[in-house]
């Protein structure tokens, strides 16, 4: 279920809708705010307060998605020339359809309050303190734990 209502999307959009394109226009609303959800790590429902830049963002791609459906990039009149879909920097590659560039993610991720910092819970494999022989290090008076090899296979 889209929380970006169609009537968000038609007022950014400075054509009227016809009639015909709207369910079209629902569905790539749907689409649009699954993948946001996705990339923000965060669901939203209708009516909940969803930040405006992730609206603003979402409706931006549902455009991009229902004004160039082919995806074309560029077309030249004299000496005909045509490109198709277009590729993006850094490796990515846009064709039609609905998708979010790197910068798009980056903005709804910031919102949301998802940064690309987090913390990272790891186990260690050394044997418990309480089976550890202790030595001391010289130039120190705290002893240390020490373990035989073979405690630790």
């Amino acid at each position: 279920m889209a929380f970006v209502a169609f009537d968000d999307f038609q007022t950014r959009y400075e054509n009227t809708i016809p009639a015909a394109d709207e369910e079209r226009v629902g569905a790539l609303l749907d689409d649009a705010c699954a993948l946001a959800a996705d990339i923000t790590g965060t669901t939203y429902a209708v009516g909940d307060a969803v930040p405006g830049v992730i609206t603003a963002t979402v409706c931006t791609a549902v455009l991009r998605a229902y004004d160039n459906p082919s995806g074309l990039a560029g077309e030249t009149i004299g000496d005909y020339s045509w490109r198709g879909a277009s590729v993006a920097g850094a490796g990515a590659y846009f064709g039609s359809g609905l998708y979010f560039t790197p910068a798009e993610e980056r903005i709804m991720r910031r919102a949301a309050g998802k940064l690309s910092v987090g913390t990272l819970e790891l186990q260690g494999m050394l044997p418990a303190v309480d089976d550890a022989q202790f030595v001391t290090v010289a130039g120190s008076n705290e002893p240390v734990p020490w373990f035989a090899y073979e405690d630790l296979l």
